[in-house]
């Protein structure tokens, strides 16, 4: 959504300043930010803020920062990408992409505003670009493995379309522990039911084909501009997709939808996995080809017009936008002046002595009380200058280094430089699977066990951590915090491999099998004047080594016959007797 000036006051959030509130949810605000480096580099961003009523939920925090670290590990064209994942006060956020566009769901609405479906190969071109996304994020490897990622929330709203026509695939990351909350805070997966798998809603395991699922949903709903399962309650949607009801194929609803295009769909929109595209890039593929076949030609620049022509007003009124961001009441003196009145309601205690004014603003002049000019003017401008440019210093770290108190030591010989107090102590969640595991950190035990917290780690400092669990292989790994405030760790502990006991020794066979049939009619056997259970034919009767009299006998017929056999151990003796 768009924002119209003066709705929104710009405030400061670390070292980044949140320009625009963009939206809301029942999990996250999202915010436009500005994050500034060192020679007045700046960048535009999005901030997606954890509600604070969600950090009360440790289950939720440990997903959202073990998806959300998964997530900053993705670098690809068609993914929104992370750049940071932090904690500042009670809010959990992550930085990410800030892309300039609409989402899918906006683009088809719009369609539909204006009585026309989103053309076809419009449509086909987004979610093959989808399926490239998908088909990367399902094969990236972290740290030398596969990272086993599925997105589990592709839905309309977290597929953006930039006005450059980039296509990109939001919210990796957190789409497992927003799933979460979804499904145990009552509403808060409305709009969501229609764009899972069947596997999904029955709670089965579940792999990257519901992703595939998901795609063929939106496909679907591109193509004929309607929802695919909506029902008229939460239940009745449920049902449909569990069932993988579709109503009729698209072209049924759009003409200009080809029967090859309806096969495509209906593929992936199969019932069961083994029937549906096994791949994204398979899916992506099938897209492609079926684009080309069309004579077609659709690259970036095409949606890029095709978007500027759909949302000509909103571009207008976001160029303006920005124009207004770019004036001075926005510009870096404001932000050092609002992070300042931050500091002051948080004081930080100085020692007693003469301080540096820390609500001066970059640029601003300091008026200080009027006195009688002297023989030592001079000294007392060049002391004023120093003390000038030692504020702006000191504003310069508060900006760029959040997690450090600058302040100024006194001295009777005069003003010093900026002094960076040591960082807070870091926090190191860590859990196990299995869990139980014995925490060691840098060679002392911690009296804890998975899962825990350990406070007060030095952030400067590389640590190193040990698990250690009876059956289990030790695990090592070294952490170092550097800005961060929170790591998370889950490893999964390595069960120790047990020397095989020595095979047994094979035992010798005590029998041999006899297998007898009777021709061209049936007949009851006698083995050594004992009748079997069954007449003829007989398979795998074990008997024991040596001589055997066998009589078979048919009593209808009044036909009898006699053989004798010789079993050895471990042999098969197949005996076919003629019945005369």
């Amino acid at each position: 959504m768009t924002m119209q000036p003066g709705k929104y006051k710009p405030e400061p959030f670390g070292k980044y300043l949140l320009t625009e509130r963009i939206g809301a949810g029942g999990m996250a605000e999202i915010f436009r930010a500005t994050a500034f480096g060192v020679e007045g580099f700046t960048k535009e961003i999005c901030i997606k803020r954890i509600l604070p009523t969600l950090t009360v939920d440790e289950t939720f925090v440990k997903m959202f920062i073990s998806e959300a670290k998964l997530a900053v590990n993705l670098h690809h064209a068609n993914v929104v990408q992370v750049f940071d994942l932090g904690r500042i006060g009670e809010h959990y956020f992550i930085a990410m992409e800030l892309v300039r566009g609409r989402d899918l769901l906006e683009i088809i609405n719009r369609c539909r505003a204006h009585r026309r479906h989103l053309p076809v190969p419009i449509a086909l071109y987004i979610l093959a670009q989808v399926c490239k996304g998908l088909d990367y994020a399902h094969r990236v490897k972290v740290e030398g493995r596969p990272a086993g990622i599925i997105h589990r929330d592709v839905s309309p709203s977290n597929i953006l379309v930039s006005w450059e026509g980039e296509v990109k695939v939001a919210d990796f990351g957190i789409a497992k522990a927003s799933h979460k909350d979804e499904n145990t805070a009552t509403g808060t997966l409305k709009g969501k039911y229609g764009y899972m798998s069947p596997e999904q809603v029955q709670g089965l395991p579940i792999d990257q084909r519901s992703d595939i699922f998901a795609t063929g949903v939106l496909l679907y709903e591109s193509l004929v501009a309607k929802r695919l399962f909506k029902g008229a309650t939460d239940l009745e949607t449920l049902e449909r997709v569990r069932a993988a009801a579709v109503p009729v194929p698209p072209s049924s609803v759009n003409k200009k939808v080809s029967t090859n295009i309806d096969a495509i769909a209906m593929k992936a929109l199969a019932l069961s996995a083994d029937d549906r595209f096994q791949t994204a890039g398979e899916f992506h593929d099938a897209l492609a080809d079926q684009l080309f076949q069309s004579g077609e030609r659709v690259d970036s620049k095409t949606l890029a017009i095709f978007m500027q022509k759909l949302f000509a007003e909103e571009i207008k009124v976001e160029e303006e936008l920005e124009r207004e961001r770019s004036r001075p009441d926005l510009s870096l003196p404001e932000f050092a002046a609002m992070v300042e009145e931050q500091a002051r309601a948080t004081p930080t205690p100085t020692p007693a002595g003469p301080q540096t004014r820390m609500d001066l603003p970059f640029g601003a002049t300091p008026h200080p009380a009027r006195r009688p000019l002297s023989s030592l003017a001079l000294g007392a401008i060049g002391t004023g200058a120093i003390l000038l440019v030692g504020a702006l210093v000191v504003l310069f770290f508060w900006l760029f280094n959040r997690t450090e108190t600058v302040s100024r030591q006194p001295d009777a010989g005069g003003a010093k430089g900026p002094t960076i107090a040591v960082p807070a102590g870091g926090s190191l969640t860590i859990d196990s699977r299995p869990k139980g595991a014995t925490i060691e950190i840098d060679g002392k035990l911690t009296g804890k066990r998975t899962p825990a917290t350990i406070d007060d780690l030095n952030r400067n400092e590389t640590h190193q951590v040990r698990l250690s669990l009876t059956g289990y292989e030790p695990w090592l790994k070294q952490v170092r915090f550097g800005k961060l405030q929170l790591i998370a760790l889950e490893p999964h502990l390595t069960q120790k491999i047990e020397k095989p006991p020595p095979p047994p020794t094979p035992r010798k066979p005590k029998f041999g099998t006899l297998n007898i049939n009777a021709v061209p009619v049936w007949a009851y056997v006698y083995v050594d004047g004992k009748k079997q259970s069954r007449p003829t034919p007989i398979y795998n009767l074990k008997l024991k080594p040596g001589p055997h009299e066998i009589r078979l006998e048919n009593p209808k017929l009044k036909l009898v016959q006699k053989r004798r056999v010789i079993i050895r151990k471990g042999k098969s003796v197949d005996l076919v007797v003629k019945m005369k």
